[in-house]
């Protein structure tokens, strides 16, 4: 039989030390069997031993196993002469059951093997026999069951099976347990509806282990026994309501006396089953109450039952409200732990806002000082600028006052000699470049480079590459632990002294901020990228959400797209994920492309090795791109494809770079624009919205 690719084996035969001989079973097996044998070499499946069944999985051919000449089985007494072996063929004690004939064919048994067994339990259910045989062959200890196997229950009316009360005798044969009772033994019933496998021969195979119900004491005698049984008590019952006397008192105490005096413990049982017989008869339904009432030891036993009930029932009832009580405790200490971490949150946030609170009025005590002196400043520029003009217009007067003066003719100079002499000096040539060269990196440093971020930074050459394609595009955003280092040690291995490191705080509100910022030098990193327009020139903006960046951050996209800053300006910015941090308004999420990274260790920093140019498009690989973008079986959004398209064929052509795993890359810019645009969800959009949202 397959179950969902599993099969049931049963073993017929043990070869050696560790082979086994199997059969596949199915319920249309006839009682000889009906696949042919394979040899298995399990050792778990060969200490199950003959006739054990097995579910298995991962059924695969082997090769014929060769037994070793000691494994051979040896032929002690010849068949032919011996007349011992005449009487054990004639016996049919010492006949094998039908299932093992047939096995000692001339024809090898193919070899297989079995990725995973488990054994099965197996219960008897009888299709040829009444319960009456069942019952009186369990009594005599003669019931053959067709397996050497052990057999776990055997059912002996439709669903009540006997799980215990049976042992299996010297002979083969099962029978009741010398303890067992028939008419009250154990039985049990199976929960639910399990999966088995009923063979021709009375064999239940349970696929999965059997789940049996609580064990009710059941009378299993045929029910011609116990009618008997029922009779006899009625004629017992019947003398004694008919005995002498008149008074119902002394019909019960005659019982009573009757039945001490006569009914052992199996009549005793008897009495058991025939109430329930006596229970149907209505012409006896009228005289057992009057005599049952009138029974002083009756009431008693009946005020003792009702009373250990109410007991029972008042405990069971205590028991489950201390039961609720707990959970109902546990809950609320649950609550109030939740209550108390709230509330310890609620004051690290508190504390947070004072210290924000705080830093924002000595920052902007800072500010109002540098206004002032640079007030005070501009007023002494102007002081001094008024001074100079002063002393020039007394200077000019003088220098009027001295030419009304009378002066004595000279004779004038030649023309042409004055333009001879006097001749204007060359200015200085405008657009020369102070600029001095620098050393650019060859492609395989650039490979190489890439090959070292991506080893410390944790992100793959094809992310690395989708950063930098996008860092002059738009704004990539390098968002985790670790992640302003990692952007750092990005712009420094692209860009050495040239790249600009910028952490953001809540005192860059505008862009002027960052560029007085001397210390960042961003406004030396837009010179020199204004200056060599064909080189990479790298911002790390550090800790993006720490400040209010909507006010200078599109601001920087939108005239970098426009020309009014160099396009050659490549932006890479990094966002924290614990602490403070300042929500990011949807209208400047469009500008950013959020990658996840980590880094818990410092990793030394990568050598720069020499100036990158700026990745050239490849007309070649446009087209490949397109296909690349289209052909995806989840569909691209074509307002995207032409611009992903074109950063596509600017992906350097190199070993290790594969155009379909940078398109991968790229394609996350889809899954974030849902995000943003129609609210989906998206696993980095949290880092950048208020805190608790």
């Amino acid at each position: 039989m397959s179950v969902a690719g599993k099969h049931v084996y049963r073993v017929r035969h043990i070869s050696g030390n560790d082979i086994a001989v199997v059969i596949e079973v199915t319920e249309d097996d006839a009682a000889t069997g009906g696949g042919r044998p394979r040899e298995v070499r399990n050792g778990k499946i060969r200490l199950g031993g003959v006739d054990s069944f097995w579910l298995v999985t991962g059924v695969k051919k082997e090769t014929a196993f060769t037994p070793r000449k000691e494994e051979a089985p040896a032929n002690m007494v010849s068949t032919a002469t011996s007349p011992l072996i005449d009487r054990i063929k004639g016996n049919a004690a010492f006949r094998l059951p039908s299932e093992l004939n047939g096995l000692g064919g001339s024809g090898k048994p193919e070899a297989v093997s079995f990725a995973t067994a488990h054994r099965l339990a197996v219960g008897f259910s009888p299709r040829d026999m009444r319960h009456g045989e069942l019952v009186t062959s369990l009594r005599e200890g003669r019931l053959s069951i067709p397996t050497m196997g052990n057999v776990e229950a055997i059912e002996v009316r439709p669903d009540v099976w006997l799980t215990t009360g049976f042992v299996r005798h010297s002979n083969g044969q099962y029978g009741l347990s010398p303890d067992a009772r028939v008419r009250a033994i154990p039985t049990s019933s199976l929960v639910g509806k399990p999966e088995v496998m009923r063979l021709a021969t009375g064999l239940v195979v349970f696929l999965a282990p059997p789940r049996w119900s609580a064990a009710n004491e059941t009378d299993i005698r045929p029910e011609d026994e116990v009618l008997r049984s029922a009779e006899g008590w009625l004629a017992r019952i019947s003398s004694a309501a008919t005995s002498d006397g008149s008074d119902s008192q002394n019909v019960a105490e005659a019982l009573r006396s009757r039945i001490a005096a006569t009914v052992g413990n199996d009549e005793r049982e008897d009495l058991e089953a025939a109430l329930r017989i006596i229970s149907t008869r209505s012409s006896l339904l009228d005289v057992i109450p009057r005599l049952i009432e009138r029974d002083p030891v009756w009431q008693n036993g009946l005020r003792e039952f009702e009373k250990l009930e109410q007991d029972r029932i008042r405990a069971e009832v205590r028991q489950q409200v201390a039961k609720e009580a707990e959970v109902e405790s546990s809950r609320l200490a649950e609550l109030r732990e939740q209550v108390s971490e709230a509330e310890a949150r609620l004051a690290t946030f508190s504390h947070r806002e004072v210290l924000l609170r705080n830093e924002t009025e000595q920052h902007e005590a800072r500010l109002r000082e540098k206004i002032a002196e640079a007030a005070r400043a501009l007023g002494g520029n102007s002081e001094e600028v008024i001074r100079k003009l002063r002393a020039d217009i007394d200077r000019l007067r003088e220098e009027v006052g001295r030419l009304e003066q009378p002066v004595a003719a000279a004779p004038a100079p030649e023309v042409t000699q004055a333009s001879e002499e006097i001749e204007p000096e060359p200015d200085d040539v405008e657009g020369e470049d102070d600029f001095e060269p620098v050393a650019e990196a060859s492609d395989e440093d650039r490979i190489q480079i890439l090959r070292e971020l991506s080893s410390s930074s944790g992100l793959s050459i094809a992310e690395l590459v989708a950063v930098i394609l996008h860092s002059t595009e738009d704004v990539p955003v390098l968002v985790g632990d670790g992640s302003a280092s990692i952007a750092t040690d990005i712009a420094t291995a692209v860009g050495g002294d040239a790249a600009s490191i910028v952490f953001c705080d809540p005192t860059h509100v505008s862009l002027s901020d960052l560029l007085r910022d001397d210390r960042s030098e961003l406004a030396w990193a837009i010179e020199d990228a204004r200056n060599r327009p064909d080189l990479l020139v790298p911002v790390a903006l550090c800790g993006l959400t720490n400040g209010p960046c909507e006010y200078w951050l599109p601001q920087l996209v939108e005239m970098r797209r426009v020309g009014k800053l160099p396009r050659n300006l490549a932006f890479i910015a990094s966002a924290g994920t614990d602490g403070m941090r300042v929500p990011v308004p949807k209208s400047v999420l469009r500008y950013l492309f959020p990658v996840k990274v980590s880094r818990n260790e410092t990793s030394a920093q990568v050598e720069h090795m020499g100036a990158w140019r700026l990745f050239e498009s490849n007309p070649s690989r446009t087209q490949e791109a397109i296909r690349l973008l289209v052909g995806r079986e989840k569909p691209t959004d074509p307002n995207i494809v032409g611009r992903l398209s074109g950063m596509l064929s600017r992906t350097p052509v190199a070993e290790g770079i594969a155009l379909g795993d940078v398109a991968k890359a790229l394609l996350r810019e889809q899954t974030w624009t849902a995000a943003w645009r129609d609210a989906k969800e998206h696993e980095l959009i949290q880092h950048f919205r208020q805190m608790g949202n």
